[in-house]
């Protein structure tokens, strides 16, 4: 089947034409040999003049989406649940990111029900104080349920996709979504989806790549956040609110806090440009010692590679 060709008629605030951001043509990062690696024709990256919300054209299939699900981008998630089992994982930076969401999600809510949509290898999950939280987890790929599930037992998991998924109204009282409504093909309906197994008062967190940061303004095509065609939507803070606002949600915050992640977006995307413009990782190496320098500058601005928000549902309902 062809690529759905998508309108340049932003889907959240409806406003028309929108303006191209950048054009997407070349190798993706998770396929590795050379006949696979180009991407299928070039892939435009639209941002609406109006709300800034970004989307792709044109869109893959479901088949051909399937396809940059490679066996790497499995494989991560099993060697990552491997080596928390082998006591690894605890000393990793990606296990302190994950001690920063549960550090985040306690600030707001002691305790209680808690649902992650997307939860991958499940280590969020288990970063949270089993003594306080009810857990339970949905994830798309299968491989990833199977092996949480036969590791970490204590955990309510659920292999599928959160809208087809079998669970009771109003039943959560946080629900969580780390860098996943970037994958999504239908943001609108995940939203209201989650809205509605949200208690009333419930929160709900959303973590994902920053449309208006520094980075992508800089970087443009070489933004290591874009991970086009794995990435279909990139939300700003502003057309974020406007999702959540449209659905019924309130924004409480806006959270620039991982330092560690926008750091490895901004070295990633350096080192990307660096390849691409010249062919070499020489440019890279000259900018490296001041990277760490503008990730401060970023967190100063608020112009993060990583958007987190946090929203809540009315205690009304």
């Amino acid at each position: 089947m062809p690529r759905k060709l998508q309108s340049r008629t932003c889907p959240i605030c409806l406003s028309d034409p929108a303006e191209v951001f950048c054009e997407v043509r070349g190798n993706d990062r998770l396929h590795t040999s050379a006949s696979e690696a180009q991407l299928p024709g070039n892939t435009i990256v639209y941002r609406c003049k109006n709300c800034t919300l970004g989307w792709i054209d044109p869109v893959p299939s479901a088949r051909e989406l399937a396809g940059y699900y490679t066996s790497s981008y499995l494989g991560d998630v099993a060697s990552t649940v491997e080596g928390f089992l082998a006591g690894q994982l605890q000393r990793s930076r990606s296990w302190k990111n994950e001690l920063d969401k549960a550090r985040l999600v306690e600030r707001f809510v002691a305790g209680g029900r808690i649902l992650d949509v997307g939860c991958g290898d499940g280590k969020f999950l288990w970063a949270l104080d089993r003594r306080r939280w009810e857990r339970s987890g949905i994830e798309a790929i299968g491989s990833a349920v199977s092996l949480v599930r036969s590791k970490l037992s204590d955990l309510s998991l659920v292999a599928g996709d959160v809208l087809s998924a079998q669970l009771p109204e109003e039943s959560f009282d946080v629900v969580t979504l780390w860098h996943v409504l970037e994958h999504l093909p239908e943001p609108q309906k995940v939203i209201q989806r989650v809205r509605g197994l949200l208690a009333p008062g419930g929160w709900l967190f959303i973590s994902l790549p920053n449309f208006e940061s520094w980075q992508a303004s800089i970087f443009r095509r070489h933004w290591y956040a874009l991970d086009v065609p794995r990435h279909l939507y990139f939300f700003s803070p502003r057309s974020l609110r406007l999702l959540l606002t449209e659905t019924g949600l309130t924004v409480v915050r806006n959270a620039f806090f991982s330092r560690r992640a926008s750091f490895h977006q901004l070295k990633h995307s350096a080192l990307n440009w660096s390849q691409s413009a010249f062919g070499s990782r020489f440019p890279y190496y000259c900018i490296k010692p001041i990277l760490g320098i503008a990730c401060l500058l970023e967190n100063v601005t608020e112009g993060y590679g990583v958007l987190t928000t946090v929203a809540r549902k009315a205690p009304n309902g």
